[in-house]
């Protein structure tokens, strides 16, 4: 030692006998350990028993999630199968429709559509703009109504959802086949109103025919002076033109539909109005006051059938009252409360005896009517005529104090083609 020998060496280990309490030998190294270094190495084996149970812990536990993520996987491939299936399925569903179906985008591009759409609007249609697909595929009409007609004739109705800041979705339904059935439905109704109407309108026809070929007869028997002839045939003319009232007005309930051709002011309405009364005023002896307030507003119109339809309440008016008749006819420019676009009013007025509540509830019927002889036909005619205007009537009455009759009518708007076209 004294010559610097380390105990660690072979030579000290023959050189110095150490107790064998004191020192170990380590299995197969040849060297001793101290009590510290077998501390070390006890704490060593207990750090590599725990390393090795966390190990072993560990690896059970990524054992235990890679099964879990295996499951979920699984599962979250089943649910994008499903709903993969789904998506098919509606797909599937939404191509068999029988209506169109068009999805736009935010900024209003069409980014998905059906086949139906397609047959509808035409190609292209997806990525295409919506407002582009309208001008290219849309023709309005007059009697579109509550459909949008396109350029083909066929007639569509449009409902569009909301899908919040992702666009929105339009359905589109052919209405043309259920346009045509309520038109014809609409058209055997009025037939057969018509064919239970045929007995009184024969009556209707025969006493003015009668008269008029009572008249007649006078005038072939040679024995009358001029002024008894001219007489005669002034009857006569009337009777016929009676005769000639009542057929229009029965071709007119069963036609239905008018087209609406003349563009006319409010005062060349009353001034055909007018003329067309004074025949009947100056017969009967009545007299009319006339307002109006809209002569600057123009109307699209069917204007003869328009006129005839005014004429048939003028002349329920006179007959109301019997004689000395007070009629007053109103033509002012109003706007209701639940539309924007102003309308033109209509009002006869008249000073008769007015109707109860019973029976103005179901005055405009066929056969209801307040005359023995009449058939209702008259006010059914004006129903029928201010529907196909796109307009509205009504009657108010009280008894003892008359009845005043109403028909609005949309007036035109010269920036609608449409009505340029006719005006030009």
């Amino acid at each position: 030692m004294s010559q610097g020998v380390s105990l660690a060496s072979p030579r000290a280990a023959r050189m110095i006998t150490v107790p064998t309490a004191t020192l170990t030998v380590a299995p197969f190294s040849g060297k001793v350990k101290t009590p510290e270094m077998q501390q070390a190495f006890d704490l060593f084996n207990e750090m590599s028993r725990q390393l090795s149970d966390s190990y072993s812990v560990l690896e059970s536990r990524v054992a235990e999630l890679n099964q879990e993520l295996t499951i979920v996987s699984e599962k979250r491939i089943q649910e994008l199968a499903e709903k993969e299936k789904l998506a098919h399925r509606l797909e599937s569903l939404i191509n068999f429709l029988p209506g169109g179906v068009v999805v736009l985008d935010s900024s209003g591009r069409v980014s998905e559509c059906n086949p139906v759409a397609v047959d509808y609007l035409g190609e292209p249609l997806q990525g295409e703009l919506w407002r582009d697909v309208i001008t290219r595929s849309f023709a309005p009409r007059q009697d579109d109504g509550h459909e949008v007609s396109l350029h083909d004739g066929r007639r569509i109705s449009i409902t569009t959802r909301s899908l919040g800041v992702d666009g929105q979705i339009i359905l589109l339904t052919d209405q043309t086949e259920t346009r045509r059935l309520q038109s014809e439905l609409s058209r055997h109704e009025r037939l057969s109103a018509l064919g239970q109407m045929m007995s009184a309108l024969a009556h209707q026809i025969r006493t003015p025919l009668s008269a008029a070929m009572l008249y007649a007869g006078h005038l072939c028997s040679g024995s009358l002076d001029e002024t008894r002839k001219q007489q005669f045939s002034e009857k006569i003319y009337s009777r016929l033109n009676h005769i000639e009232r009542q057929v229009q007005d029965m071709l007119l309930f069963v036609k239905g539909e008018l087209p609406l051709n003349d563009v006319i002011s409010v005062a060349e309405l009353q001034d055909h109005l007018e003329e067309a009364m004074e025949v009947p005023l100056l017969t009967t002896g009545s007299v009319c006051e006339w307002r109006n307030d809209a002569r600057e507003h123009f109307i699209l119109c069917n204007r003869d059938a328009l006129v005839g339809a005014v004429l048939n309440l003028v002349n329920n008016a006179i007959q109301a009252v019997e004689k000395n008749a007070r009629l007053r006819i109103e033509l002012s420019s109003i706007t209701l409360g639940d539309q924007s676009a102003p309308q033109l009013l209509v009002r006869v007025v008249d000073n008769g005896p007015g109707m109860s509540e019973s029976l103005l509830a179901r005055v405009g019927e066929i056969f209801v009517t307040t005359k023995s002889q009449g058939t209702g036909l008259g006010l059914a005619v004006v129903h029928a005529v201010t529907r196909a205007h796109k307009g509205k009537f009504f009657l108010q009455s009280e008894l003892g104090q008359g009845t005043c009759a109403n028909v609005l009518l949309p007036i035109a708007r010269f920036n609608s083609p449409v009505i340029q076209e006719n005006a030009l």
